[in-house]
């Protein structure tokens, strides 16, 4: 018989994993950005926020692992906390790192505009 659930988590991993490609294209492009605009403000920017978006995306794939691994019947609790305990610590410190990235990079562009 056909297997909804293991269907819906397959169709759900790809998305995942499509979503990673493009954060780690993402991420390379914005490292590679050499344009100096100013004293070279975006460039720096860009390069920091990229950081940030390289550690999303490995708690993305962290995730579709995870996903896999409670379809496959893993049935270890500690397996599983370790899954969540590794991929919340990917998104906190992506999403800070990204914040402060864009804060910074901000300020340095306000403080050229006075």
């Amino acid at each position: 018989m056909f297997d909804t659930t293991k269907l819906l988590t397959i169709i759900v991993e790809v998305g995942s994993f499509i979503a990673v490609f493009a954060a780690i294209v993402a991420g390379i492009l914005m490292a590679e950005v050499t344009k100096k605009f100013g004293t070279g403000i975006l460039a720096t920017g860009f390069k920091s926020i990229s950081i940030g978006v390289f550690f999303i995306a490995a708690g993305i794939l962290i995730d579709a692992v995870e996903s896999y691994a409670q379809i496959s019947a893993v049935n270890s609790f500690e397996i599983l906390a370790a899954f969540i305990l590794i991929k919340e610590a990917l998104f906190v410190i992506g999403a800070y790192i990204i914040v402060i990235g864009s804060k910074k990079t901000g300020d340095k562009l306000e403080s050229l505009t006075k």
